[in-house]
């Protein structure tokens, strides 16, 4: 099932499931046709989520009998973050390949104003030492998001005067359903409600000066303004293999990036056993993966630009589109 959030012709965001290509059903106008006794819990999707195993099985009854006068139209309405203001968010680091693959690239990039550019990017790797770190294949590792810089599905986002360097990452998210502590890793895929896909934008220039500093990993070339379009839907947990999916990083018609989500180290179950220890996950939070690998611009040493149409398609799930202008 594909769970969305959508604004209507009235401007109230709604909670839907999508039917078709063409077709939405407004869960909510569906359990008032159906005289439901708690249509409350559709009244957002962390209602939706808050409402556990028994609101999920009544969205999947409105599903199957899905009341005339509750569709409509997927062009009348806009389609939002499917939780426009998560929570809480955080993102681990899966793909091993994505960072031995970025290093490489930007450092491509660097040399590209040097003298000697081979040269540079030599001695450059040479002093960047192993990557990933050995630490890194010992314990999964997370860094917090701001929740505040949601964007939705086809969402125009205004790049930062401080940045020059746009870069794009395809990430793979869950969404936490149920609250809960010291979970263990065989029991965490049952606090899963579902996943959809993070284009985590990339200030590179801002992000380099906030790592020379060795306090942060990321500052402000990660947090600004839209900087973490998410959509287009939660298609839920078992609707899809997370670990089974092919994903494709395009911009502007061209296919910049083709991974594939079994190539990883770690798994949401890693991270969601290790960042529950001694600490609860709340209903609607949100887990990335970090980048797919192969998946963003740096990896092969290209950079974007304004003006660039980026989008990030994930079988199983959709395409999330994002202008940066």
């Amino acid at each position: 099932m594909k769970l969305l959030t959508f604004r209507n012709a009235s401007n109230a965001d709604r909670v839907g499931v999508v039917m078709s290509d063409l077709q939405i059903l407004d869960l909510q106008a569906a359990a008032q046709a159906v005289g439901s006794k708690n249509p409350g819990m559709f009244d957002s999707m962390l209602a939706l989520i808050e409402s556990g195993e028994a609101g999920l099985a009544a969205a999947r009854d409105l599903e199957r009998k899905a009341p005339g006068n509750a569709l409509c139209d997927m062009n009348s309405v806009k389609i939002q973050a499917p939780i426009p203001r998560p929570p809480r968010m955080r993102s681990g680091s899966f793909f091993a390949r994505h960072l031995t693959q970025a290093l490489e690239g930007q450092l491509r990039i660097l040399s590209r104003s040097k003298p000697d550019p081979e040269a540079f990017f030599k001695k450059a790797v040479e002093k960047a030492g192993q990557q990933p770190p050995k630490g890194y294949y010992v314990s999964p590792v997370y860094w917090f998001q701001d929740n505040f810089c949601v964007s939705g599905p086809d969402a125009e986002v205004k790049w930062p005067a401080y940045s020059n360097w746009i870069d794009y990452e395809l990430e793979l998210t869950a969404i936490i359903g149920k609250r809960g502590r010291d979970i263990s890793k065989a029991d965490a895929d049952q606090y899963i409600f579902g996943y959809t896909i993070l284009n985590d934008l990339s200030a590179r220039d801002a992000q380099r000066q906030a790592m020379e500093t060795s306090l942060t990993l990321t500052a402000k070339g990660k947090d600004f303004d839209g900087s973490y379009p998410m959509g287009p839907w939660i298609v839920t947990r078992d609707s899809i293999d997370i670990f089974d999916v092919a994903t494709t990083l395009r911009v502007n018609g061209e296919d910049w990036g083709h991974g594939h989500s079994r190539e990883h180290t770690w798994t949401f179950a890693d991270l969601i056993a290790y960042a529950s220890q001694a600490s609860d996950l709340i209903p609607g939070e949100v887990f990335s993966s970090a980048t797919v690998a192969n998946c963003a611009g740096m990896e092969h040493a290209r950079q974007g630009a304004r003006g660039d149409v980026v989008e990030l398609i994930v079988d199983g799930i959709g395409t999330l589109r994002t202008k940066i202008v």
